[in-house]
């Protein structure tokens, strides 16, 4: 207990860490350096005092600040652009971007909490009158052979478990946000889309900002493949560094690869000066933003009637329970 009490006070929950980066970003805004942002943190944030304290040590020692996001928890993806925007000079453009991403997240964090209140007070219900029906009810039945009942209940029981199964895996991997559990996320069939959507629309924003830069597309993937091991932008920018050296052609890898919208195929094909391209896919990603936002909300408002179909299936299930053995029963007389 001890450890994990030790683990928990050297990083930053999700809550925290949405607080973090909009700090940062107002700093950031009002003038502030990065170095002296963060050692104003340890008096503006007493809560976390000692955890901003060490930071701001570690900072002065010349520590790469991409690398105590990482001591942070802070997802691979997440550290790979501010690592990015760093080296690009548009930090407070990144950190906006980021605050906005885990507002978003927050937000419907609280809403789906709220959405499964009401089903779980009904699932613990459930429970106890399914503990009633097989310890005082069940028993009056034990003399006959129909177990159908028991068949169906024990049926929707490995239904629930297996959704309780995926819905922990599922949030598991989304808290890593690493290329592996990108591409095992978007196979999901509901949550797949939305989390196609959410990566192109962070590839989408780096393209832009890289093009900002100056930067050509092979330089881009070179550039990329340099960042934090097993990050999105990593894994992409080799993937694809190593197709275009190969001779495959952008349109090929971009109908191919799942992360990167078609979209952008007509944007890099307008030919236009960097400085324009650059533009256009910042508007693509803004737009790709507002998709993510509206389907986020859909697929939230959705939650709470799947668990009331769920819930309402265990039901009939427990009453199959009573009732099929009584019907046996009264088959017999």
């Amino acid at each position: 207990m001890k450890y994990i009490s030790n683990s928990n006070k050297d990083r930053l929950n999700s809550e925290e860490q949405l607080a973090f980066l909009d700090y940062l970003k107002h700093s950031l805004d009002n003038g502030f350096s990065l170095i002296n942002s963060i050692e104003l943190m340890p008096a503006l944030w007493p809560k976390r005092e000692e955890l901003m304290q060490k930071l701001a040590d570690q900072m002065k020692e010349g520590a790469s600040f991409s690398t105590e996001l990482v001591k942070l928890v802070f997802s691979k993806t997440t550290v790979t652009q501010v690592n990015l925007a760093l080296q690009q000079g548009n930090l407070t453009e990144c950190l906006n971007q980021l605050a906005t991403l885990n507002r978003l997240k927050q937000e419907q964090v609280k809403k789906l909490r709220s959405e499964l209140s009401y089903p779980l007070v009904l699932a613990i219900m459930m429970v106890i009158l399914l503990v009633f029906m097989q310890s005082f009810v069940s028993t009056q039945f034990s003399s006959t052979s129909e177990h159908s009942g028991d068949i169906v209940m024990l049926g929707l029981i490995v239904l629930v478990m297996t959704g309780i199964y995926f819905f922990v895996r599922i949030v598991n991997l989304l808290n890593k946000q690493d290329y592996e559990s990108m591409k095992k996320l978007v196979k999901y069939p509901i949550i797949g889309p939305v989390i196609a959507l959410y990566v192109n629309y962070l590839l989408v924003y780096d393209i832009g900002m890289l093009l900002a830069s100056g930067f050509s597309l092979q330089r881009m993937c070179e550039y990329a493949s340099e960042q934090e091991r097993g990050s999105l932008q990593q894994a992409l920018g080799q993937k694809i560094g190593h197709q275009l050296a190969e001779g495959r052609s952008l349109e090929e890898i971009v109908e191919q690869e799942e992360f990167l919208p078609n979209s952008l195929l007509i944007l890099l094909q307008t030919g236009s000066e960097r400085k324009s391209l650059s533009q256009r896919c910042l508007i693509l990603g803004r737009s790709l933003f507002l998709d993510l936002t509206e389907k986020i909300e859909k697929l939230v408002v959705n939650v709470q009637p799947v668990c009331f179909i769920l819930i309402g299936l265990c039901i009939i299930g427990m009453y199959l329970k009573l009732l099929l053995p009584m019907y046996s029963m009264m088959q017999g007389i």
